[in-house]
């Protein structure tokens, strides 16, 4: 234990006591931790792990970015991923009242709060959120980010804490997405604000607009964002928005002035393979070279070959809007995974999150109500409007519209 405080009982049958203690800093990890293991030989500290040939931390205790911890018990306190008794089956959980804290790791289909309040109540402060929509995990640091839409701004949610940060409140009106790429630039669409604008934060930079000229026209040219809702960026920083009213998917390079047509006819919605009906938010699948977006109006999920014609594939519903498990209703957020091979979708007006493998005819619920029905219990969403994967795709984030909250459900 790293203790420098206690006392010394004498006992009478055991005259002659030893009492001392080690306390531990990072100075004693420095040069050993992560390394080859005759590194660690005649360490007290860290021993060799067999699987990696390298210095780890010993059984029950955990690496906290600086030196090896023990491992937290049941109730106790905690902010990181490894800092609770594993061999307890204890994992570091949200909690009601603000904290993370190490317990059981829940069932599938049980969802905790990882952003607002467990009870639905409402509050502009730093523990609340108003109307989440769009949300993005960022896969480099595991950073939530919330577009709160009844109270418009835009707030961050660090790895393990239930205090949240307004990145942008001022000018709001009609906040719909939020995206942030490896560098940790925010990208914000405002869906009525100069007929629709895209806010830019960068470190250490005033705001920005995109495009420069930062509003459009009602005719749905290609030279602005009119009534922009979902955004992703690319690895070099080409922007895709999908502009709803307009049903078309477009792409900006960087320091252009005018956007190129990746999907759907500007101002014209339809149900065919190459048309769109009010698409909402997207996912890239760089790796792949696909686009996938929410067709909302359509009731399916379209995925696109960047550079191809325009014409999409239909990879999860399309047979209308209903329940059952073929069949989507006005989704609204997707997400896949890093293999490319499953999605995660929004099934807004179906209060539920559906889970489709590529290639398959039907999906399964994996969070929310397989009829349909809304509700604010742990087991139950109202309108999710966005869904998220953390980087480990352990945990599946929700934003829970109607209830004012951010649910989490483990991956099983």
């Amino acid at each position: 234990m790293d203790t420098t405080t206690g006392s010394i009982v004498v006992s009478p049958s055991k005259p002659r006591s030893s009492v001392g203690s080690v306390q531990i800093s990072p100075n004693n990890y420095v040069n050993i931790h992560n390394q080859s293991c005759n590194h660690c030989d005649q360490s007290r500290y860290e021993i060799c792990n067999v699987n990696s040939s390298t210095c780890q931390c010993p059984p029950f205790t955990y690496w906290n970015n600086g030196m090896c911890m023990t491992q937290l018990f049941q109730g106790q306190l905690c902010s990181n991923t490894y800092a609770c008794r594993t061999d307890l089956n204890l994992s570091c959980q949200p909690t009601c009242n603000f904290t993370y804290q190490c317990s059981a790791s829940p069932t599938a289909g049980i969802g905790l709060t990882v952003a607002g309040f467990c009870n639905g109540s409402t509050d502009a402060g730093t523990l609340g959120v108003m109307g989440p929509w769009g949300i993005y995990v960022s896969p480099f640091d595991g950073i939530l980010y919330v577009t709160n839409f009844d109270v418009p701004r835009f707030q961050s949610f660090l790895p393990f804490s239930r205090i949240g940060s307004t990145i942008l409140s001022n000018g709001l009106n009609s906040p719909e997405d939020v995206f942030a790429d490896s560098s940790h630039n925010i990208y914000m669409t405002e869906y009525t604000i100069n007929q629709g604008i895209m806010y830019i934060q960068r470190l250490g930079m005033n705001l920005t607009s995109f495009p420069a000229i930062g509003q459009s026209d009602s005719s749905c040219s290609l030279t602005g964002l009119k009534s922009v809702d979902g955004v992703v960026v690319d690895r070099v920083g080409n922007i895709y928005a999908s502009l709803s009213t307009c049903s078309m998917i477009v792409k900006w390079a960087p320091n252009s002035t005018a956007g190129l047509l990746v999907a759907g006819y500007p101002g014209y919605y339809g149900t065919d393979s190459n048309s769109l009906d009010w698409p909402r938010f997207m996912h890239l699948d760089e790796d792949r070279a696909a686009l996938y977006v929410a067709d909302s109006y359509n009731n399916r999920i379209q995925k696109f070959i960047i550079g191809g014609n325009g014409t999409g594939i239909t990879v999860a519903g399309g047979n209308g809007a209903g329940t059952n498990l073929n069949q989507l209703s006005r989704p609204s957020g997707v997400w896949v995974t890093h293999n490319g091979q499953t999605l995660y979708i929004a099934d807004s007006n179906n209060n539920r999150v559906m889970r489709w493998n590529i290639g398959d005819t039907q999906g399964s619920v994996v969070a929310g109500s397989a009829t349909g029905v809304a509700g604010s219990t742990n087991t139950l969403l109202s309108y999710p409007g966005d869904v998220a994967l953390d980087p480990t795709e352990t945990y599946l984030y929700v934003s829970d519209y109607y209830n004012n909250r951010v649910q989490r459900f483990i991956l099983q």
